[in-house]
């Protein structure tokens, strides 16, 4: 019975200095994006102009959008327009155009009005695919292309190469 004793003793002395060699020596695992960061965008173009687009990235999530358009031209010759769609883009970690953000409008039975509809929408969602791998060098290549039709109906299109205006990161120390 004495030896019985001592091997369950053993076992545990011995089970129990393993697992603590494992806790203690176990690598800290440390998230790739600790904190917020903050970017503001904007951008300026011959007929439009984009102004607070955001990008907020979280440890788990990020948001596009909340950005304002602004038409730099006469406003009454959109009055009677019935489509129009803007898309930002973002350059991947390929550095290829990856499409963040779409909004479209269209109307057959008259008009849409393009500039009461000036707020650009946002998304927000967990990372996907080479998320955490971007910088902001990815983000101070975004572009918006926005389409409109006018009165006459005829298609006019504008890309819009938007640049870092501020930028905030709050980090989490570890």
């Amino acid at each position: 019975m004495k030896k019985l004793i001592l091997v369950l003793v053993a076992v545990v002395i011995i089970s129990n200095a393993i697992w603590s060699y494992l806790y203690f020596n176990k690598e800290v695992e440390t998230n790739l994006n600790t904190g917020v960061q903050v970017y503001t965008l904007k951008g300026t173009g011959d007929t439009w102009d984009v102004l607070d687009y955001k990008i907020i990235i979280s440890s788990s999530k990020i948001l596009r959008g909340h950005g304002k358009l602004v038409f730099k031209g006469d406003p009454s010759a959109l009055v009677n327009s019935s489509y129009y769609k803007y898309e930002v883009n973002e350059k991947n970690t390929n550095n290829k155009d990856e499409t963040v953000l779409v909004n479209e409008a269209r109307s057959t039975d008259g008009p849409i009005s393009i500039l009461s509809n000036t707020d650009i929408g946002s998304i927000t969602g967990p990372y996907l695919y080479d998320e955490l791998n971007k910088n902001r060098q990815n983000y101070e290549n975004t572009t918006l292309s926005i389409t409109w039709n006018d009165n006459e109906g005829e298609l006019h299109s504008e890309t819009i190469s938007l640049d870092i205006e501020s930028e905030i990161s709050l980090k989490d120390d570890l």
